[in-house]
């Protein structure tokens, strides 16, 4: 059932995202967003993580933020454009879960498998960001946005200091990157596409070993090395790379990505914007901790006797890596 699901409701998801480029109205907007709602909640109803309650609860959620802006739509044509702008702008922070409403965020996330959690923290919110590009020709929207995605990444940077669970720290991870995607999204959509490719990739990576091995928190990573040792260093490079570390490719992307903003953006607002990623690389650091010190102790140790059976296919990692060696090469000649 599992299976069929996959291969019938994934192909409804995709093409409710792509629909989103060709629309040219708010109600055309809002009527891809429910179907791309109800195909995403038939996707996970059949996770066997997830109970009635929580679908229910994101249904409800999403549903009002989705009325919430069809309501502003309509209300564009009288006065008070700023104050129905801004409303629209929060219904679609609302609906990617950003702070200060990302309690249902975490929530659901923390009840998900990593498959799911990968559509939802990319897939889910291509939607909402071309909705909220179309908004950024009012000034008063633009400034909003860019002060609430600086709150953003300072606040998610901190909150997961504290955390041990892997899928709380992947969920302030797609915070931070989220909250870039969206600046750059206000000066330059064409290297924010890459951008969102780049982390798309990553986290891809990142989600498959997740799931494949079933690893839910910090202790889990260090074993991921007797099972196999080639996926145990992707997935290290991977982080290397999701905390932008010279000299991977999210280090690259960020590096470009200060440049292009250097210029746009007051000096403060890039500096707090700063300061939230350094920030977060600790706790990105801190998943590889464990995987290093488990690594240096067992080549003292002889584990000749383990025997792991595992065949994963690690094909599909090392495909996506060579997308991101191509990507970033046509970005950079």
């Amino acid at each position: 059932m599992n299976y069929y699901c996959y291969v019938f409701i994934i192909p409804i998801l995709m093409i409710s995202n792509l629909m989103i480029f060709i629309s040219s109205s708010w109600i055309s907007m809002w009527m891809i967003m429910e179907i791309n709602l109800i195909s995403f909640i038939s996707l996970i109803i059949f996770d066997k993580n997830m109970n009635k309650e929580l679908y229910i609860n994101y249904f409800l959620i999403q549903t009002f933020n989705s009325y919430l802006f069809l309501m502003a739509s309509l209300l564009l044509e009288y006065n008070f454009i700023q104050n129905i702008i801004t409303l629209m702008v929060l219904s679609m922070i609302n609906k990617m879960g950003f702070p200060p409403f990302y309690y249902w965020y975490l929530k659901i996330m923390n009840n998900m498998n990593w498959i799911n959690i990968f559509l939802m923290s990319t897939v889910q919110k291509i939607i909402p960001l071309i909705i909220l590009s179309n908004m950024m020709n009012n000034k008063f929207s633009m400034l909003f946005t860019m002060i609430i995605m600086m709150f953003t990444s300072i606040y998610s940077s901190i909150k997961g200091l504290s955390q041990m669970n892997l899928k709380f720290i992947y969920c302030y991870s797609s915070m931070i990157q989220m909250s870039w995607v969206i600046i750059l999204m206000i000066f330059n959509e064409m290297m924010m596409m890459n951008y969102l490719l780049i982390y798309f990739i990553i986290s891809l990576s990142m989600c498959m070993v997740f799931n494949n091995y079933n690893i839910n928190n910090l202790i889990n990573i260090s074993m991921l090395k007797f099972n196999n040792i080639i996926i145990y260093y992707f997935m290290n490079f991977s982080i290397f790379s999701l905390a932008s570390i010279p000299p991977m490719f999210g280090f690259m992307m960020k590096l470009m990505l200060m440049k292009e903003l250097f210029n746009l953006l007051p000096v403060l607002m890039l500096i707090i914007m700063i300061m939230g990623s350094l920030i977060s690389m600790f706790f990105y650091l801190r998943l590889l901790f464990m995987n290093i010190m488990v690594n240096s102790f067992s080549n003292k140790i002889n584990y000749k006797f383990i025997n792991y059976n595992n065949n994963y296919n690690f094909k599909i990692l090392f495909m996506l890596w060579m997308m991101m060696v191509l990507l970033m090469s046509m970005e950079l000649f």
